[in-house]
């Protein structure tokens, strides 16, 4: 039986301007970057920031690990030696799904039609830096929330790392209820909107740390 499942508030994520130069690959401390550049950068990083739609379903249910297999009470399974490794010694698990919704991957596809390619590549990279700024604000609430507790949590972990499955998606998209914040399944198990991000996060006890 799972014991949760739902919503939690991520709506006031920010796109820090630091995170977006370094995936963008300049350097803090050795590019030099003309003013020119630094405007559009700068530009395009407030209309993004005013395009996205953070949202964040998670669930949890209690586990057991027992020969590469993670089984939920629920009757979902994760088939995976690297997470039936993070899970050992974990009572219970979270899974997570976040997304930025779909309106700033849909105006960088309209700068690459019209081969505004530098637009497109900020657009493209302050989206993904949204989606994980997205995905740690989730972690810090339930990581906050387990604390109380005095549990700790894992190192998030995806489907399409390791050997866990890409394919495995579906069946984790399908117990987060991730429908409800939008997010569906290519026909090769890619995430639409693009910028979207799945995750499982295993709980300890503090005596099993």
């Amino acid at each position: 039986m799972v014991q949760f499942t739902g919503m939690i508030n991520v709506s006031a994520v920010q796109i820090p301007y630091d995170k977006l130069l370094a995936r963008l690959g300049f350097l803090k401390a050795k590019t030099q970057m003309d003013e020119k550049t630094e405007r559009l950068i700068k530009e395009n990083l407030n209309l993004v920031q005013k395009l996205i739609k953070p949202k964040a379903v998670i669930a949890f249910d209690n586990i057991t690990v027992n020969g590469g297999i993670a089984a939920f009470e629920n009757g979902f399974e994760i088939k995976s030696a690297d997470m039936a490794k993070l899970l050992d010694g974990c009572f219970k698990a979270y899974g997570i799904a976040v997304t930025i919704g779909d309106a700033a991957e849909k105006r960088r596809d309209d700068y690459i039609s019209k081969k505004e390619t530098f637009n497109a590549l900020i657009f493209d990279a302050a989206g993904s830096v949204a989606a994980e700024e997205t995905i740690a604000s989730a972690y810090k609430q339930i990581e906050d929330f387990e604390k109380t507790n005095e549990n700790s949590l894992t190192k998030r972990f995806s489907p399409g790392y390791g050997d866990w499955a890409l394919e495995a998606q579906g069946g984790l998209l399908n117990w987060l209820g991730a429908a409800q914040i939008g997010i569906a399944l290519t026909e090769s198990f890619l995430m639409k909107p693009e910028k979207s991000v799945s995750a499982v996060i295993g709980v300890k006890t503090a005596n099993n740390k």
